[in-house]
């Protein structure tokens, strides 16, 4: 499991290969969505979970671009770990 707190680790970090992206649109150096990008663009395997406190037309963007789950903030803590745990589809 890695851990990546701006834009540029995230995009370090999916060379391993991860099963999941956990992914803030808000990063201090960029936009999240570019990670969604390179997830679909690059055919990744990796499941998106993107967790995000923007409004409504932001959101219908980030949602057009394929995540597998979006969480608007207040974030339902319980349910972002069933969704990562396989017990929500």
């Amino acid at each position: 499991m890695s851990e990546a707190g701006t834009l540029a680790e995230a995009f370090s970090a999916l060379s391993q290969g991860p099963d999941w992206v956990r992914l803030y649109l808000m990063l201090p150096d960029g936009c999240g969505s570019r990670i969604i990008k390179k997830v679909a663009d690059d055919r990744m395997p990796s499941k998106v979970c993107v967790i995000t406190g923007c409004g409504p037309e932001k959101l219908d963007q980030v949602r057009a671009m394929g995540p597998q789950f979006v969480f608007k903030k207040p974030l339902d803590v319980c349910r972002l770990l069933d969704v990562l745990a396989g017990e929500v589809e």
